[in-house]
């Protein structure tokens, strides 16, 4: 109880996460445990001794550098391109641009920054009202957690011991689904309201527009087909994705300068030296509520408390979301992870299949008011008030809910891919 009560206590006065974890766990050794403190040096720098989390820094840094660079200006050129025409076109667009950039960035702050900076003064010039395109921006943006490459699923693949490629796979066929249920939604409530203008380009600025985004194009074909093609780790692959985007950023759109991507560089190695502290943190709350026997304990309670696996899965999801209204996404895999897993083969839930539910459970608390992260970076970039962003995303907000039903209920839908990709 004493090292709950220091958790919370600490969350509730605005101390960073990462001071939050550290603190309560050694607060609990302290009180619990007969270990010398040294145990918590130890356990820090064992929870940063894994050659996969690596790959956590490498994607952040090539996702900043993309973000900052032509990648995101040509993605959203192309997707305008295939979807502007149609009714909605520009709006189902940015849905679009979302998805991809997701596949580059795998940051949902990334995705909000990089695609609304470009599509916010575009949607707004193509009069489409304000609140669709807010809200699409704050929404689409916490997919980027969820189609791969992302960082709460290699946290989460570490923590559990399970394969990060697998993980990864299962995370493109829920993407795709929800990305679709937004696009259906926009198409209709644009049809039916006559919102915005079409966009049409000609043959020949289509094909200029297309040449020039190939490279963009690639990114994640090269970076996702290098796992799934047994070519390289996730951990290489992603040191790839460094290179590439360097190369194309510098030397093939040359619209970012070396004093720019220094720059890129150091953002990127300031948030992912905070995450990786939060790792380290982790780690120690992980081995002190596991010497603890807590997880034994809490699975055990769950099994003789729960029997349905329907229920079982509505709480997983539940206890995700509030716990993702409070705490950052990576110290939520690696916190609640190993307490949950223990109970999966009760109720015959996938340990991938179990990745996606939460990754999705917290997708809805970054859209959720008032703690919810996307509404504050929306925020930020649009200098609209909290109850603004949040009733503009609401739409989004209630698809997304009911796509993680969809998704946590019929399991093929995570399970299919990864099934086909055994090796990975």
């Amino acid at each position: 109880m004493i090292v709950i009560a220091a958790f919370f206590i600490l969350l509730l006065l605005g101390i960073p996460i990462s001071m939050v974890v550290l603190g309560a766990s050694t607060l609990g050794v302290l009180c619990y445990s007969a270990t010398p403190l040294q145990i918590v040096v130890q356990q820090m720098f064992s929870g940063l001794n894994n050659y996969v989390l690596l790959a956590i820094p490498f994607f952040i840094i090539s996702g900043t550098i993309a973000s900052r660079g032509s990648t995101a200006k040509y993605l959203t050129q192309v997707m305008t391109i295939i979807f502007g025409r149609m009714r909605g076109g520009s709006v189902i667009a940015t849905i679009a641009s979302c998805a991809f950039f997701a596949a580059i960035s795998g940051s949902s702050f990334a995705t909000i920054v990089a695609i609304g900076s470009i599509m916010l003064p575009a949607l707004a010039e193509q009069k489409y009202p304000d609140k669709m395109s807010v809200g699409v921006i704050t929404a689409g943006g916490s997919i980027g957690v969820l189609i791969p490459p992302s960082a709460p699923m290699i946290a989460l693949c570490v923590a559990l011991g399970s394969s990060v490629g697998r993980q990864f796979i299962a995370g493109v066929i829920p993407g795709l689904v929800l990305a679709l249920a937004w696009g259906v939604y926009t198409f209709l409530i644009c049809s039916f309201k006559k919102y915005g203008v079409p966009v049409k380009y000609t043959a020949s600025e289509a094909r200029a527009v297309l040449v020039k985004a190939i490279p963009a194009l690639m990114y994640p074909v090269i970076v996702l087909g290098s796992i799934y093609g047994g070519l390289a780790t996730p951990t290489e692959s992603a040191a790839v994705s460094i290179i590439y985007v360097v190369f194309i950023e510098l030397f093939l759109y040359r619209t970012s300068t070396p004093k720019e991507m220094f720059e890129a560089f150091v953002k990127s190695l300031t948030n992912s030296a905070g995450i990786t502290f939060i790792i380290s943190a982790s780690q120690l709350l992980t081995w002190f509520i596991t010497t603890q026997r807590l997880p034994s304990i809490i699975s055990g309670w769950i099994v003789e408390t729960i029997s349905s696996p329907a229920v079982f899965l509505l709480a997983i999801m539940g206890i995700f979301f509030v716990a993702g209204c409070f705490m950052e996404l990576v110290a939520l895999m690696i916190i609640l992870g190993p307490i949950l897993a223990p109970t999966l083969s009760s109720y015959g839930v996938d340990p991938i299949h179990f990745g996606i539910i939460c990754i999705m459970a917290a997708q809805v608390s970054y859209v959720t008011p008032p703690f919810g992260m996307n509404l504050f970076v929306t925020m930020n970039m649009t200098k609209r008030s909290l109850g603004d962003v949040a009733s503009s995303t609401l739409p989004y907000m209630v698809i997304l809910i009911l796509c993680m039903l969809l998704i946590a209920f019929v399991p093929q839908l995570s399970l299919w891919l990864p099934n086909l990709m055994m090796g990975v």
